[in-house]
């Protein structure tokens, strides 16, 4: 299978993603368990609906089991992606096919409604992504996106990189000397900003909150050794350098704040919806 880059995201720049179903377990079950809220935060129950970056399918999948009158299109950058979300969802009202979000192969006013789901933190120009969102979408239409909170919302994340610096501070320090600043449109203010700056109505923000249940520690780090982004790959290899001392000091951690054994972690994220309006 070819590898084809999915977006330029700074902190996955080196990596090429080939691999969907190991990116389902990695950040997939989160995207699957925040898809459905994101939907009904929308609330799109009918029409034509473009799911931008839409990856292994999984707002695509939360989209048509929430509202049947739904036809859904999703595009992704990577051959691969589309190749597993159609394997994974079979049904008559649903396509996919290759495009890039900066670039959408579709006419003017093509759909009632074009959404996306955790992507702008992937791409390189934003603003431009969001107005070919605009473009592609009926007068009145809905555009929305989601956007994990990376500072405060996402544990998953934020542990490991707590563990990993304690473990070798200077392979993170590296590591972020290579990725770059932080992820811009980092509150739900500033993709409200984004989207009223790329000419959008009726702007509305909401906070989305999900709970992750893991079986063990095994349960939480397992996928981070399939390497599916830059951060997973980044993860695994200063493990096994390092001998293990990462996931030994990151189930200390988890052990300490959540007890042995099963244990939950809560993710927050952004949302933001606004209406076309060509004027």
């Amino acid at each position: 299978m070819r590898a084809v880059a999915r977006f330029g995201h700074w902190s996955d720049h080196l990596i090429t993603y080939t691999n969907p179903a190991e990116y389902d377990r990695f950040m997939g079950r989160w995207s699957a368990r925040l898809a459905p809220h994101f939907a009904i935060f929308v609330g799109q129950h009918s029409g034509r609906v473009l799911d931008v970056g839409c990856g292994t399918g999984v707002l695509t999948r939360a989209l048509i089991n929430l509202y049947p009158r739904i036809d859904v299109v999703g595009v992704d950058p990577a051959d691969s992606y589309i190749e597993y979300a159609s394997r994974m969802t079979p049904s008559p009202g649903v396509q996919f096919q290759r495009g890039a979000a900066e670039s959408l192969p579709f006419a003017d006013a093509s759909f009632d409604a074009v959404l996306s789901l955790l992507i702008l933190q992937e791409l390189s120009d934003a603003p431009r992504a969001v107005r070919e969102m605009v473009r592609v979408t009926r007068e009145g239409g809905c555009v929305a996106t989601s956007k994990w909170d990376f500072r405060d919302g996402m544990p998953m994340l934020s542990l490991f990189w707590q563990a990993a610096e304690a473990v070798a501070p200077q392979a993170v320090a590296r590591r972020r000397a290579e990725t770059g600043g932080p992820s811009l449109y980092a509150s739900a203010d500033e993709l409200a900003q984004l989207w009223r700056e790329c000419g959008l109505t009726e702007v509305r923000t909401a906070i989305l909150e999900l709970e992750m249940e893991f079986d063990s520690f095994h349960d939480f780090w397992l996928p981070f050794c399939g390497g599916a982004t830059g951060t997973a790959a980044f993860a695994r290899d200063l493990d096994e350098s390092t001998g293990g001392a990462v996931a030994t000091r990151l189930r200390q951690m988890i052990g300490y704040q959540c007890c042995e054994g099963r244990f939950t972690l809560t993710a927050r994220a952004w949302a933001v919806s606004g209406r076309s309006s060509r004027g």
